[in-house]
């Protein structure tokens, strides 16, 4: 009995292990170096079966990068210490050979340096300077095609002088040349940005209802504590609006930087699951006040559609950009909530309506869902596509909201609709599809909503 005791312990400990068994991430950089190394460690797979995959986009971004031009010095790893090179396959991905030899560990190296002056708008790329390393994860890391909901060890090696910064744990108090992270799955990881270098200042905002920070690089003289209370005050306000907060923590990452060139852009901003990155260019003017609206916008995706979203935003598709039928709901509702709803802006109206008015033909021509999917690749290069989608969203949310209140004597209006999407996907936890969107928000309202939706899926001209 004893032996089938210990034997059936045995057992338990070792399906323990195995369920414990995550995917390990190091990522190493010299401070006198603008690149970084990646090594990948992974349960064995035949060397003919391994794809290093590299992402080409990212939920939210709706373009593809060609992240792999700045991606060096790709090696394979087998079980008998044999290196394997690697290969660049057909599309955003290396290959290992056709060996049947065991691979158990990749490297690469990136050139940050490189990435940020081929890469024009700031907001897609990761940067490089004397005193900081800014990491965008989707940027940097790769992963091991087919490992992507796997749970992540990172370990992050820089400077034993330089502070380490995430916003997957984010903490005022960091941790100096070492420091390590643990993420639900490859999207965790890549969602979150890596701030290194004596550069980085961190702040909490001690009056937030949930753990709210400032990480900044600056390359300028900036308080961060206006930042903060900006910051709190978008916080507070969704807080309001939606009646919760799903964030279990949140952080405002900010550069501060000189231009590289003339051409390149620090005018976008981009929204993740617990934090958002702003981009300024420190030749211009600061003032953290006419930030409110950009923070309360891109906090707000915090909610929709980081939270509540369709098909194509996620499970993602990193090898291309995905075909998105919903980015007028993305952008267009969120712009109505964080402008009309949020601060009153009365004159937006007017300006959404413009942008559809001056849009040229290729646009007018084309249905919701069409402009949509063009924008999953398009929308800010062509930003005349990015702000038709956003005005026509808005605009419909415009027209529900009127509708529902009326319907309900005020009893209900578009945030019920918004809550109803939200609480919907929180049930089902998946991506709603196309036509489930107008029967939740009817339902979630008690008002029949089929005919202005139905209008607004229509061609304007």
């Amino acid at each position: 009995m004893r032996r089938i005791i210990v034997l059936f312990s045995f057992i338990i400990a070792i399906t323990s292990l195995n369920a414990q068994q995550k995917i390990s991430y190091l990522l190493t950089n010299q401070a006198d170096l603008n690149k970084v190394t990646v090594q990948i460690t992974f349960d064995v797979l035949p060397a003919s079966d391994a794809n290093l995959v590299i992402p080409r986009s990212a939920p939210g971004t709706y373009i593809l990068t060609n992240y792999m031009a700045f991606v060096d010095d790709v090696v394979g790893y087998t079980t008998t210490g044999k290196q394997l090179p690697g290969m660049i396959g057909d599309g955003s991905f290396f290959t290992f050979g056709e060996s049947n030899d065991l691979l158990n560990k990749v490297s690469y190296t990136v050139d940050i340096q490189k990435m940020e002056i081929d890469l024009l708008d700031a907001s897609s790329s990761s940067k490089a300077r004397k005193d900081y390393l800014g990491l965008f994860g989707y940027s940097v890391f790769g992963f091991m095609e087919g490992m992507e909901t796997e749970a992540i060890n990172l370990m992050i090696n820089t400077d034993p002088s330089w502070p380490i910064f995430s916003t997957l744990r984010p903490d005022i108090n960091r941790k100096y040349g070492t420091d390590s992270y643990e993420a639900e799955n490859y999207a965790a990881l890549v969602d979150a940005q890596y701030l290194l270098g004596t550069g980085v200042q961190v702040i909490r905002v001690e009056e937030a209802p949930i753990p709210l920070f400032i990480a900044a690089y600056t390359e300028t003289t900036v308080a961060l504590e206006g930042i903060g209370e900006t910051g709190l005050s978008s916080l507070q306000k969704l807080a309001d609006y939606f009646g919760y907060i799903p964030m279990p923590h949140y952080t405002l990452v900010y550069e501060f930087l000189t231009p590289i060139s003339e051409r390149h852009d620090y005018g976008f901003n981009m929204e993740h699951l617990n934090s958002m990155t702003a981009h300024r260019d420190i030749s211009r003017e600061y003032n953290p006040t006419n930030d409110l609206g950009t923070i309360i916008h891109h906090m707000g995706h915090s909610w929709l559609p980081l939270r509540s979203w369709g098909e194509g935003y996620r499970p993602f598709t990193w090898q291309v950009a995905p075909l998105i039928e919903t980015i007028w709901l993305n952008e267009g509702f969120i712009w109505y909530v964080s402008f009309q709803n949020i601060l009153h802006n009365e004159e937006i109206l007017n300006w959404w309506k413009s942008n559809m008015d001056n849009a040229p033909d290729f646009i007018k021509t084309k249905t919701l869902k069409e402009l949509s999917l063009l924008g999953s690749t398009q929308y800010a290069s062509d930003f005349r596509i990015g702000k038709n989608l956003f005005s026509r969203g808005a605009l419909m949310a415009f027209d529900l909201d009127g509708h529902i209140q009326k319907q309900t004597n005020g009893e209900k209006s578009f945030k019920d609709a918004m809550l109803g999407l939200l609480h919907w996907s929180n049930e089902n936890q998946r991506a709603f599809k196309y036509d489930e969107i107008e029967p939740i928000m009817s339902q979630a309202t008690g008002v029949d909503l089929s005919a202005i939706w139905n209008t607004w899926q229509k061609a304007p001209k």
